[in-house]
């Protein structure tokens, strides 16, 4: 992901929720899939930080193991009722 990243020029805080293959893999203020390896074929899905994402279906959702494995650390499970915007955006 970071070389992909790379290439497009994209800085890894300023994409929204990002999926691999229809799996979550970041969302805002969360981006464990920076070393997620790819394959020919994989499919990744980048949305803009302002593009919401109805509460109903984020729980159960299919996700890659880094952000499975970070969510499962993290004190709030991801949940946020309000995220920060910054100035520049």
């Amino acid at each position: 992901m970071c070389d992909l990243l790379n290439v497009l020029g994209l800085e890894t805080d300023q994409r929204g929720i990002t999926f691999i293959n229809g799996d979550l893999s970041a969302m805002p203020g969360l981006q464990p899939d920076l070393e997620h390896i790819f394959r020919d074929g994989d499919r990744v899905a980048f949305f803009h930080l302002r593009s919401m994402w109805p509460f109903q279906y984020r729980h159960g959702v299919s996700m890659v193991n880094e952000m499975h494995n970070a969510l499962q650390k993290s004190d709030n499970m991801g949940i946020h009722h309000a995220y920060a915007i910054q100035d520049d955006q």
